[in-house]
C-alpha cells in the first residue's frame, strides 16, 4: 500500500481576489481536478493566529496564540510572539511522528518567527529569511525579506527537498510583502503569483499522487483611516491603552497598523461604557468584552485584552500620536480580511468538509486517529 503524502501551502494574504486577478494555470488545474471553495480565516485575521491554527488544526482557545504581540495583563509588559513558549497545542508534525504517519516532516516558512513557533516535530525546518547554507546551494542566494523573490526561493527549496528527501508531511508558508504593497490587479502582484504557480507546476509534475492543499491566512485591503482606540477612550474620560494585534517586527509590511486590536482598561468597571463609546466611533465596527470575544471567536480567554475591537473595511488600528489620522496602507486583521480560498487536490475529503482554513490541519489530525 502506498504511503499517503501531504503538502500544505499557505499563501500569506493569498485571498480569492488575488488568485482570480492572476492567470494561474497550475492552481486552476488543481482546483478543477479537486475542489476550490471560499472558507473562513480565524479572527483576528493575522499571520500568527492563522498559521498556528492551520498547523495545529485548532482554534486559539486551544493553541493559545491570539496575537502577534502579547501583553501580560498583570504587569502590562509586552513582547513579540516569535517562538513556541506561548504555544499550547502540538503541531501537525508532532502528531504525524507520534502516529507513525511520517518518517520525515518538513516546515518551510519565509519568516523566522514562524519557524521558531512551529518547528516542534519537524525533521527539516527552513526559514527563507535565514536559510541553512545547504539550502542556499539548493535554491539559490538569500533574497530580501521585503521582496517577491524570497517567496519564489522558498517554493524552490520545497521543490528540491521533495525531490531529495520526499517527506510525507510538508507545510509551507510565504510572506505577504507583495500584497501589502500592491493591489490584486497590479503587475507586481500578478508576476509574484505567476511564478509561484509555475514552481507549483514542477511540484505537481514530480508528485502526481501527493495530496496538495492551498489556502491563505488572511486577505488584504486598502485602508485610509488609522485610529487609536486607547486614545479615543482616554480622550472621552476612560483611561485605556490599545495594542494592534498585527504588531510585529516587520514594520515595512504594514506600519503596525491592522484591523483588530485589544484594548486594556485601567478600570474594568468602565467596560460597558467603553464598549458603548467605541461602537459610536466611526471606523470601529465591532467591540466585545473579553468573555464575549473568547466565546464568539474561540479565543483563549487569558491571552486577550479587556475589550476586542474590529475595524470597518477602510480603517486600521495603531498606537498613534493622535486619536485619528489619515493613512495610506494595505493591511488586514478585521473581519473583512477573514475570507480565504481552499484548493484541495488528491484529497480524501470534499469541499463540504471545510469551513475554516484550519480544517486542513483538523481533518489531517482526525485521519491519524
Amino acid at each position: 500500500m502506498k504511503r499517503r503524502k501531504v503538502l500544505i501551502l499557505c499563501i500569506d494574504a493569498g485571498s480569492h481576489d488575488y488568485l482570480t486577478a492572476s492567470t494561474l494555470p497550475t492552481f486552476q488545474k488543481l482546483a478543477e481536478s479537486g475542489f476550490y471553495l471560499h472558507a473562513n480565516a480565524v479572527i483576528p485575521s493575522v499571520t500568527n493566529v492563522n498559521n498556528v491554527s492551520i498547523a495545529t488544526g485548532t482554534f486559539p482557545e486551544v493553541h493559545g496564540i491570539t496575537t502577534n504581540y502579547h501583553v501580560d495583563r498583570a504587569t502590562g509588559k509586552g513582547e513579540f510572539i516569535e517562538d513556541n513558549r506561548f504555544l499550547l497545542a502540538p503541531t501537525l508534525f508532532e502528531a504525524a511522528k507520534t502516529s507513525k504517519f511520517a518518517d520525515k516532516t518538513a516546515l518551510f516558512v519565509t519568516k523566522k518567527k514562524l519557524l521558531r513557533m512551529l518547528e516542534a516535530g519537524t525533521d527539516i525546518a527552513v526559514a527563507a529569511e535565514e536559510p541553512p547554507s545547504e539550502y542556499i546551494q539548493m535554491a539559490g542566494p538569500v533574497e530580501p525579506i521585503y521582496s517577491s523573490e524570497i517567496n519564489w526561493w522558498l517554493l524552490r527549496a520545497v521543490t528540491e527537498t521533495l525531490r531529495r528527501d520526499d517527506p510525507e508531511l510538508v507545510y509551507c508558508s510565504t510572506t505577504d510583502w507583495v500584497q501589502h504593497k500592491y493591489a490584486p490587479d497590479a503587475e507586481h502582484s500578478q508576476q509574484h503569483l505567476a511564478v509561484l504557480d509555475q514552481i507549483m507546476s514542477d511540484i505537481v509534475d514530480d508528485n502526481p499522487e501527493r495530496e496538495i492543499y492551498i489556502t491563505a491566512d488572511h486577505g488584504m485591503l486598502a485602508k485610509t483611516t488609522a485610529l487609536d482606540p486607547g486614545r479615543v477612550l482616554t480622550e472621552k474620560g476612560i483611561p485605556a491603552s490599545a495594542i494592534p494585534i498585527i504588531k510585529d517586527r516587520y514594520i515595512a509590511h504594514h506600519g503596525n497598523l491592522g484591523g483588530a486590536a485589544y484594548v486594556f482598561l485601567k478600570n474594568l468597571a468602565d467596560t460597558p461604557e467603553a464598549i458603548q463609546k467605541l461602537l459610536s466611533t466611526p471606523g470601529i465596527e465591532e467591540a466585545y468584552t473579553a468573555e464575549d470575544a473568547a466565546a464568539t471567536f474561540r479565543l483563549h480567554r487569558e491571552r486577550i485584552g479587556d475589550i476586542f475591537v474590529l475595524a470597518d473595511e477602510t480603517t486600521v488600528f495603531g498606537e498613534l500620536e493622535t486619536a485619528v489620522e489619515p493613512t495610506d496602507v494595505r493591511s488586514h486583521g478585521s473581519r473583512h480580511e477573514s475570507y480565504v480560498p481552499i484548493i484541495g487536490y488528491n484529497s480524501p475529503w470534499s469541499a463540504t468538509d471545510f469551513e475554516y482554513n484550519l480544517d486542513v490541519g483538523r481533518l489531517f489530525l482526525e485521519s491519524l486517529r
